[in-house]
């Protein structure tokens, strides 16, 4: 496996500071095998002492802005990128076997992209272990536990964008390329935190559950009632993208119509 290609990067701000020892435990508790260079991507502040490096960006402009700074650094290094956000931390083991075949499996065939958490589905059936994302699927290229050839990435990212601008806008740039792929089943599990800046009480459960009590800190967590609501438009949204009443190929422009998105 070409263990020094690869880097890993928890891509985050000094505004999420209060975040970033729970991403640091848990990714070092369940993925202690993890062969790849880890970088913690942050503006000003420096992380817990910890198995990762601190990439120090300066002054906070777009994500993908950022972003675009950090690939710059690391493609000097480095042909592939592992990146996720800093509130997602990951709540379970990996299985380091059975991520080092799919790994293998995706550099055999020179692959752009490929997803390590089971969203989006794939549209056809690739290998045993993952399938691939056709062209025109909605929400088509992510960075939570993802897998990027750095050119690929870097073509795709436009200046200004935050995170959720570059799912949806950037599912219609990445029509240019092939070889997008995502696994039918996460290797990554992951626990959602933060969502708009507050705490989603179920998180905070669920991570008290596995014997860690999260720094709240001056994130409020959403009231009872939005949160249902939250978990409620999860679950539609869930149903609508698996329904055969709206194939594949035809859910990016419903999406994009009904939520006013030029396409």
């Amino acid at each position: 496996m070409k263990e020094k290609s690869v880097a890993f990067v928890v891509l985050t701000c000094d505004n999420y500071s209060d975040l970033w020892p729970m991403t640091i435990h848990f990714i070092e508790k369940n993925w202690p095998d993890c062969p790849f260079d880890k970088y913690f991507v942050t503006n000003s502040k420096s992380i817990p002492e910890s198995s990762f490096e601190c990439i120090k960006i300066g002054r906070d402009e777009s994500w993908s802005d950022n972003l675009l700074k950090v690939l710059s650094l690391l493609k000097e290094k480095f042909e592939y990128v592992i990146i996720t956000l800093e509130d997602v931390p990951i709540i379970e083991k990996v299985d380091q076997g059975k991520f080092n075949k799919i790994l293998n499996m995706f550099f055999e065939i020179d692959g752009n992209f490929l997803c390590f958490v089971s969203r989006p589905k794939a549209t056809r059936k690739f290998n045993e272990f993952f399938g691939v994302i056709d062209k025109g699927s909605i929400y088509r290229p992510t960075c939570e536990y993802s897998l990027w050839k750095i050119s690929v990435l870097e073509d795709l990212l436009a200046r200004g964008e935050n995170a959720w601008e570059f799912e949806k806008f950037g599912s219609v740039r990445s029509d240019k390329y092939d070889k997008f792929f995502v696994v039918y089943k996460s290797i990554f599990k992951e626990c959602h935190t933060v969502v708009k800046g507050k705490w989603r009480r179920g998180a905070i459960k669920e991570l008290n559950k596995l014997g860690y009590v999260p720094d709240i800190g001056n994130r409020t967590p959403f009231s009872r009632k939005y949160e249902l609501l939250i978990n409620l438009y999860a679950v539609i949204f869930n149903i609508l993208n698996r329904t055969i009443l709206f194939p594949w190929q035809i859910r990016r422009k419903i999406v994009f119509k009904i939520r006013g998105y030029k396409y």
